[in-house]
């Protein structure tokens, strides 16, 4: 394989002409389609096919671009790691939760990590999308969301979990169990300001089941909205996290389970990753 014939066609299949394509490349447009030709001979298939005066790749042509992202990704990534001096292995495991995930996420998912000698644990909240441009330079080895979409071609998701969400309140409210989730409408409730991401899906939620409860304040605090509930004054809406850790009390009740805003967990590496993170979503981490 000369990959000098493969760059050629990857800059071709991305720029969508021959013409755009040389004068990215500072050469002739007959040393690019005599590159391909030679490619194409090499591989026994035709990789374009001129449609209104531009060049769409074929089904093969598809294929041979995936592997040519893949290819020169790689070479990428072993560009920055050697001119950086990178140490491998890492003697650390780099995590990005993305914001609010630090609520929901299931920490026990991580534990394991702890275990293993002369490895350290880093975690970090930031933006989805800047946590992912980290990951796709190789400032972090692993990133946790609860949205796999418009992920590059270079990294693959995996389900890890999912995130529950329930309305929980006082035991004084505990008859109002049983008609869940309409009797909401009969109990004061503590929201969350515009600010959460979490305050859109309850109200969506009200809305489709005709619920609009009496509103005593707001606040993104979860230990804000633990008082309130240990205190009584109104039911508040937690993940699963903050539910597990305030129903350690006896005097806190689970009124129900807003199914509608359940969402998956996901684990997201680069594909050429084989470390801790990968054998922790992949379930070879012992």
């Amino acid at each position: 394989m000369n990959f000098n014939h493969l760059y050629y066609f990857y800059i071709v299949a991305k720029e969508g002409s021959i013409k755009a394509s040389a004068e990215k490349l500072h050469v002739s447009q007959p040393t690019i389609s005599d590159q391909i030709k030679l490619l194409e001979e090499y591989l026994d298939c035709q990789l374009f096919e001129r449609k209104n005066r531009s060049l769409q790749v074929t089904k093969e042509g598809k294929l041979a671009l995936d592997y040519a992202e893949k290819i020169f990704e790689l070479s990428k990534e072993m560009i920055f790691h050697l001119k950086n001096k990178m140490k491998l292995p890492k003697s650390s495991l780099d995590i990005g939760i993305t914001r609010h995930m630090s609520h929901y996420f299931l920490y026990e998912t991580i534990l394991p990590l702890f275990k293993q000698e002369e490895v350290s644990i880093n975690l970090k909240e930031n933006e989805r999308h800047l946590l992912l441009a980290d990951l796709e330079e190789g400032n972090i080895d692993l990133v946790f969301t609860d949205d796999k979409s418009a992920i590059s071609n270079s990294m693959s998701s995996y389900r890890v979990g999912v995130n529950k969400t329930f309305a929980v309140a006082h035991k004084k409210y505990k008859k109002y169990k049983k008609s869940f989730p309409n009797s909401l409408n009969q109990i004061p409730y503590f929201n969350y300001t515009n600010e959460s991401y979490l305050k859109y899906e309850i109200d969506l939620f009200f809305a489709k089941n005709g619920i609009a409860p009496r509103v005593i304040g707001e606040s993104d605090d979860i230990n804000l909205l633990e008082v309130i509930t240990k205190q009584g004054l109104a039911f508040t809406i937690l993940p699963e996290v903050a539910k597990n850790r305030l129903c350690l009390g006896q005097d806190i009740i689970v009124l129900g389970e807003l199914e509608e805003l359940q969402t998956s967990v996901w684990g997201i590496i680069k594909n050429s990753y084989e470390g801790l993170g990968y054998k922790l979503l992949t379930k070879q981490l012992k």
